[in-house]
């Protein structure tokens, strides 16, 4: 089951490299013809997108028209699929005065307003937005000390296979147009910059969806003050003495949107910074699916389908099949915890890990099964096979917000947070044994047939096992503000699940009446079968096990 959820991670390690960059920085190279030399420049207006289709390498100069007098200050934004762009104040683009991403955006004082884009070498159809802010706002990025760009309005982003960085440099209080802004770190009272606050939001495109067209609607969600409010997820609030950065999931495979409105609570005004987006992956040429190594995908497929329908089969009718149980339960219990221990104190690469947990796994499945086959026990057995019913209850309640506990970012209270939930679920039912080993196959025999799906359809349940995994392989993963995506496809396989739970136990409750607890042990069957001596008085049939 989680074990399916181990190796679609390992195989995310495949996808990713050990850190990709969304935020490109500074760039410099050629800069533009003249304007009269060139292909001319466009006009944008406020408040409404414009897209437009550069050639490799085109420069255009952008002025954005409709300006009142009352405006102190423009953020301009540029942003595309998945190719890169360069803005830049100048037209000769200087490597200090660029930046170069697939979401980019500057600060326009209005001396004039009008910026610069430089397509690369492919290409790329992008997308205008221009807001207008007055002198009462607070200017993102204006405070600027570790980026290129004099006033900078980007979110940086970076990512990994664990988890999504990012960083803004910090905004400044407005000035009139023309006038000098305030200094920005001479003083720290309330009548300085510091005063400025700092909500991040974050916004889940649609799953399965990585078309520009859905990429387009979210951006325009995100891109405003009153937008942003009404349909982002705040996910942290920073002040201006903590550190401009913050640390979301990575979920592969699915768009999310991240913004920063900067507010001024002595002025009650607010001003957005850019937004940028990622998919935790590198798309591919196409722009409609992620990159990733067919090969390495096709064992995550297999190993998931198999253990899929076996976790089938122990939901329906796991108690009847006692053995089989406990070979599927052990594999994932010592298959998983071979990964934690390879994955976090090793360098092996994808084939060799997969290597190792499956037959880790194997290994432990036979070794219980051998257990429970010469020893009998069944209530030790059952209780062993009962901790991981409580490891998969703990984990879905760490996939609530719950987990964003500032309590839980300690990893040692996580963990014995957690450890005591795991324990606390089999301790509760171990009181009728019988029932808590068809509720663990019903539970976690269900829950792997959603891993399986997962694999083929995309879908946020699976993080609930996966979350735990990334906190157990990766100690920064507890820095994490992780908020799960909860769409129409983990809806419907919500109530699969739980459909699958209540019939399973059911069907288990209706099969075992009239029966003993447990089965036999077998190897008990086979000595007792032995011992028997057989004569005239034999009777030709013997009564059935029960």
């Amino acid at each position: 089951m989680w074990l399916c959820a181990v190796e679609l991670l390992l195989a995310a390690s495949g996808v990713l490299t050990a850190q990709c960059h969304s935020s490109r920085g500074l760039a410099g190279g050629a800069g533009c013809l003249p304007p009269s030399a060139a292909a001319g420049y466009i006009q944008i207006p406020l408040l409404e997108p414009v897209s437009i289709l550069l050639e490799p390498n085109e420069c255009k100069q952008i002025v954005v028209a409709n300006i009142s007098s009352q405006t102190a200050f423009v953020i301009a934004q540029v942003y595309t699929h998945m190719q890169d762009v360069t803005v830049s104040l100048s037209p000769s683009f200087p490597a200090d005065a660029s930046y170069t991403s697939p979401s980019a955006g500057v600060v326009l004082t209005l001396t004039p307003a009008t910026f610069y884009i430089r397509a690369g070498e492919e290409m790329v159809s992008a997308v205008l937005f221009a807001l207008s802010y007055t002198a009462l706002d607070p200017v993102p990025g204006a405070c600027n000390t570790e980026f290129s760009l004099e006033n900078d309005p980007n979110l940086h982003l970076t990512y990994n296979r664990y988890e999504t960085a990012v960083r803004f440099a910090p905004a400044n209080l407005g000035t009139v147009r023309q006038l000098a802004p305030p200094a920005c770190d001479v003083k720290t009272d309330v009548h300085t910059r510091w005063r400025l606050t700092y909500d991040i939001y974050q916004y889940f495109l649609p799953e399965n969806d990585l078309t520009m067209e859905s990429l387009s609607k979210g951006m325009s969600k995100m891109s405003s003050v009153q937008e942003i409010e009404r349909n982002g997820i705040k996910i942290t609030t920073r002040n201006s003495f903590q550190q401009s950065i913050t640390y979301g999931n990575s979920y592969i495979g699915t768009g999310v949107i991240y913004n920063v409105i900067v507010r001024d609570p002595h002025l009650k005004t607010s001003a957005s910074y850019a937004p940028v987006s990622t998919y935790a992956c590198s798309l591919s040429s196409e722009g409609y699916l992620c990159k990733h190594s067919d090969r390495n995908f096709i064992y995550i497929k297999v190993l998931c389908t198999v253990i899929g329908v076996y976790g089938l089969i122990l939901c329906l009718i796991g108690h009847r099949i006692f053995e089989a149980e406990f070979l599927f339960f052990g594999f994932l219990i010592f298959g998983f915890m071979s990964f934690v221990l390879v994955t976090r104190f090793s360098a092996l690469n994808f084939i060799d890990r997969l290597t190792i947990t499956v037959a880790a796994g194997l290994l432990g499945g036979v070794i219980v099964t051998l257990i429970r086959c010469i020893f009998g026990i069944p209530v030790p057995c059952v209780a062993f096979v009962g901790m991981v019913l409580g490891f998969l209850v703990a984990a879905i309640v760490f996939f609530t917000p719950l987990a964003n506990c500032t309590i839980f970012r300690n990893d040692v209270n996580f963990w014995i947070i957690f450890c005591c939930v795991m324990l606390v679920v089999p301790t509760i039912l171990i009181l009728r044994p019988r029932a808590l080993n068809i509720i663990t196959c019903a539970l976690v025999g269900s829950y792997s047939v959603i891993i399986a799906i997962g694999v083929y359809v995309y879908t946020s349940l699976t993080y609930i096992i996966l979350n735990v995994i990334k906190r157990a392989i990766h100690p920064d993963f507890a820095k994490v503000e992780s908020d799960a995506p909860f769409q129409r496809t983990d809806l419907i396989l919500t109530s699969i699940w739980a459909m699958l739970f209540v019939s399973g136990v059911s069907l288990q409750f209706i099969l075992e009446r009239n029966r003993l607890p447990f089965p036999p042990c077998p190897y008990d069957n086979w000595r007792r079968r032995r011992n028997t001596t057989y004569g005239e008085r034999t009777p030709l049939l013997r009564p059935p096990d029960i």
